[in-house]
């Protein structure tokens, strides 16, 4: 019986300020926190993903 174990990431002071990181800072602007924020959850999901396939 194989068992699958969850887990919680806490990332919401990186998704916040998601717009401020090396990776964003050159294609968002403050006022775009919200885009940054999309993309950065996303590009955490892939990765998180990537290590679970």
């Amino acid at each position: 019986m194989k068992k699958d174990f969850g887990g919680i990431v806490n990332a919401s002071r990186s998704l916040m300020c998601a717009y401020k990181s090396e990776m964003w800072k050159d294609k968002f602007k403050e006022e775009d926190f919200k885009e940054a924020t999309r993309a950065e959850a996303i590009r955490m999901r892939d990765e998180i993903n990537s290590y679970l396939n």
